[in-house]
């Protein structure tokens, strides 16, 4: 979600590893490890800060390094919008989350991400069986020092969350997060939502073939495919805070605000216009239904 800027100081903007080359912010990176082994498992970060002026906005990226690991499918965009968690259209259940009131102790923060994940589950989990997809809960880290499966752990000025799809795990460091969002529940349940998105791309293989279809491509194009991996995870964060709505216990204007925070953020060749970044996630909370969130047969400019 975002520009790898903020304001205008570059935040991140350097690839992993020595390219030799300028950075160019490309969100889907393979690297050569184990005597040169292709790889397929990915990161999904979010990078966050909070602005000179007081406002937040969020940015991100997303690597694979390690060995293939997570479902696969075929990787060209018209075969990942055929995909069954998309075609037909999966309907979210309507769910009551149980949200404890976002303290700022570790005990109370991963209380109420803990809560948030489970609500994530219940509301997603009869999607995933109707699309014949393995239901797996992810498992959460709000370590300081993230010791991910994924190979390395990004700095605090490289990501403020992120998800590795090698040990299925969301990693929401309780510092970042607070220096991030202060106390805000809204803006960090819509950064949960979010990555809780790319991992329901990881379990529904949309995940794997968008990071080989991207990799293979050329620069325009592979810029396009993190564009439509990112708003799509934007729209599952959507589809999920409509789903809780819909489940009585988060009020409007709650899910309003959180659905408001996708937007606040700059464009970004890897992850959108500021426009597309808040559509997609509206498209998400009114669509009703996964197919409402397939950015892969969507137009070039409704993914700019």
């Amino acid at each position: 979600m975002g520009e790898c800027v903020i304001g205008q100081e570059p935040y991140f903007g350097t690839p992993v590893g020595n390219t030799g080359v300028p950075p160019r912010n490309r969100p889907l990176v393979l690297f050569g490890v184990l005597g040169g082994v292709i790889v397929g498992v990915l990161w999904i970060a979010i990078l966050g800060k909070v602005a000179s002026t007081g406002s937040r906005e969020i940015a991100g990226t997303a690597y694979a390094v390690g060995e293939q690991s997570g479902l696969s499918e075929p990787g060209t965009p018209g075969a990942i919008s055929q995909n069954s968690m998309l075609t037909p259209g999966r309907e979210l259940a309507a769910t009551s989350c149980a949200l404890p009131a976002l303290g700022t102790t570790a005990a109370e923060l991963e209380l109420f991400y803990k809560e948030a994940l489970a609500c994530l589950d219940r509301a997603w989990k009869p999607a995933l069986d109707a699309a014949g997809k393995p239901v797996v809960t992810a498992k959460l880290s709000i370590s300081d020092n993230p010791k991910p499966k994924c190979g390395f752990s990004p700095t605090a000025e490289e990501a403020l969350a992120f998800y590795c799809n090698r040990d299925r795990t969301i990693y929401m460091p309780r510092k970042r997060l607070m220096d991030a969002a202060g106390d805000s529940a809204p803006f960090h349940l819509a950064v949960l939502a979010h990555e809780y998105g790319h991992h329901m791309q990881a379990l529904a293989g949309i995940l794997s073939a968008s990071a080989m279809q991207e990799n293979a491509a050329e620069d325009e194009e592979a810029m396009r495919m993190s564009r439509r991996t990112e708003l799509q995870a934007n729209c599952f964060g959507g589809l999920f805070l409509d789903a809780a709505e819909r489940g009585g216990s988060l009020k409007a204007d709650f899910v309003a605000e959180a659905v408001e925070s996708f937007g606040n953020t700059l464009s970004s060749d890897s992850h959108g216009s500021q426009r597309n970044q808040a559509a997609w996630a509206k498209r998400g909370k009114d669509g009703g239904k996964t197919s409402s969130c397939d950015t892969w047969s969507a137009t070039a400019l409704d993914v700019e």
